[in-house]
């Protein structure tokens, strides 16, 4: 079974939309499936949305108290049933097909798969600030922690269960820069990782980044796991 993790933080307008888009997708590919949509304590109608939809592949999980991606996708982690654990954005700027092709890869000789994002032509133009802004903090990251990792911030990551559930126990941060602690993390065990290129249709409506905010917090971050690295946190 895959279990399909979507952290959801004030997302009534596309989370319906969302859910069925992925259903869809999975059906077609014959593959056993629960989606797991994690409600992380949003302020909007987002659950009131959820608990209308008619489907018996969703499963509902919410909490009160915001906790940020990272803590909804950790949430999400530790109630999967699937033997396979996926976690994609809820605006779905990925196409849900490409969920089987990661099944497959981790049914070979990968531990998790991480997504790499290509831009869409159809989409709407990645903005120029939000561009400089990834690729910018893409080479601090290589620089401050060695990763090697040319997109450590794409919302499609997929992992085996128990391998996931090993990461995500020793991860620490539960904001944006949560990507970077558990591709960290993964490197120190010694998992093998896997590199999917998956099309990114963007949307610039509906972004939850303030660039230069979030922009600092990541960097702050960053140092954090440098310095968890250093204490010994990561065995």
């Amino acid at each position: 079974m895959i279990s399909v993790i979507i952290p959801a933080y004030n997302e009534e307008k596309r989370i319906e939309a969302t859910i069925y888009k992925i259903e869809e997708a999975l059906l077609k590919s014959g593959e056993a499936f629960e989606i797991l949509a994690v409600n992380d304590g949003s302020r909007d109608k987002t659950l009131e949305v959820l608990q209308t939809i008619e489907s018996p592949h969703l499963v509902i999980c919410s909490y009160e108290q915001n906790r940020g991606k990272g803590g909804a996708v950790k949430h999400g982690i530790e109630k999967a049933s699937g033997e396979v654990v996926v976690f994609t954005d809820a605006d779905l700027p990925y196409p849900p097909e490409n969920i089987p092709l990661a099944r497959k890869m981790l049914a070979g000789d990968c531990d998790l798969v991480l997504g790499s994002r290509v831009q869409n032509r159809e989409g709407k133009k990645y903005p120029w600030y939000r561009k400089v802004m990834s690729e910018g903090f893409g080479l601090f990251v290589n620089l401050t922690l060695r990763l090697k990792e040319k997109d450590t911030q794409c919302g499609f990551k997929a992992f085996k269960k128990e391998v996931a559930r090993e990461i995500f126990r020793r991860v620490t941060l539960t904001g944006w820069g949560f990507d970077v602690e558990m591709i960290f993390i993964a490197k120190k065990l010694g998992y093998k990782i896997g590199r999917l290129p998956v099309t990114l249709f963007h949307v610039n409506e509906g972004s939850k980044i303030h660039i230069v905010r979030d922009t600092l917090r990541m960097m702050g971050e960053v140092f954090t796991v440098r310095k968890n690295n250093k204490n010994g946190m990561y065995r």
